[in-house]
């Protein structure tokens, strides 16, 4: 439709960011801080979901701020949608584990079990060849994750996070060093870093890292799986979403977002 698409892809990257805060099953970060803390699925919901609807509106503010253009009504020609098929049986499949595995987080089971089972029914079919649905997978992008767990480990495993141990003392300190980690080394890894130098791991604390590792991860293009998966695919596409056009929108957005959560949690 020749639009600009830097604001759209802003808006999808860091939608999936800021929307994913409100539940354990929004993101990664969230299953293992559910799985550490024991916080149930329907107390972390009550806590978070707020932070999540005020964080997308401010997100609509400077998204209208930054780029004038999205602020036009002037209509736009649609292109012809295209055709597509449903494979019914492989959708009622789908529902019904999605809906399972909702029901197992809300009874409390644990959600990486819950979540491993579920991805494994799902990726048993016969309606669909195996080989499309692989072929579809970023195998950079698992690679480089990959990569990323071995560095954790090694952190780990050398002692460098004695480093942090002296800075994690305080709500607002663990707030700056899970966002400095979450954008070094992205939110995933930091939160397997940092469960383990919590002082004092009540469900504040656990809160409160849950929403900053993914909040922050707007800060920059390298800060969560979602900005990255964003980039790569539009770069296939033949649009380039770069670094700073990136930190432009995410700077603000970060700091407005983690003084919410810190002023709503604590």
């Amino acid at each position: 439709m020749k639009l600009n698409p830097i604001p759209y892809l802003l808006a999808l990257a860091g939608g999936t960011n800021l929307g994913s805060v409100a539940t354990l099953s929004g993101n990664p970060q969230n299953i293992l801080i559910g799985s550490f803390s024991g916080i149930s699925y329907i107390e972390f919901a009550k806590a978070l979901t707020p932070i999540a609807l005020v964080s997308l509106l401010i997100q609509i503010g400077l998204l209208w701020l930054l780029y004038p253009e999205v602020r036009s009504t002037k209509p736009c020609l649609i292109e012809t949608p295209l055709r597509y098929r449903v494979f019914k049986p492989l959708l009622t499949k789908s529902l019904l584990i999605t809906g399972g595995l909702l029901v197992a987080f809300l009874i409390g089971v644990p959600p990486s079990e819950a979540t491993l089972v579920a991805a494994g029914l799902l990726f048993i079919t016969r309606r669909v060849k195996p080989d499309r649905i692989l072929n579809k997978i970023d195998w950079d992008l698992l690679v480089m994750f990959a990569g990323l767990f071995v560095v954790t480990q090694g952190v780990e495993k050398l002692g460098i996070l004695g480093l942090f141990a002296g800075l994690v003392g305080t709500p607002l300190s663990i707030l700056g060093v899970t966002a400095l980690l979450s954008n070094l080394v992205s939110n995933v890894p930091a939160v397997l870093l940092l469960q383990h130098l919590i002082p004092h791991p009540d469900t504040k604390t656990w809160l409160l890292l849950a929403s900053v590792s993914t909040l922050a991860g707007n800060l920059t293009l390298l800060g969560s799986v979602a900005n990255l998966i964003v980039a790569e695919a539009v770069a296939k596409l033949g649009y380039h979403l770069s670094f700073w056009e990136h930190l432009r929108f995410g700077l603000p957005l970060t700091v407005l977002t983690l003084a919410v959560a810190y002023f709503w949690i604590y």
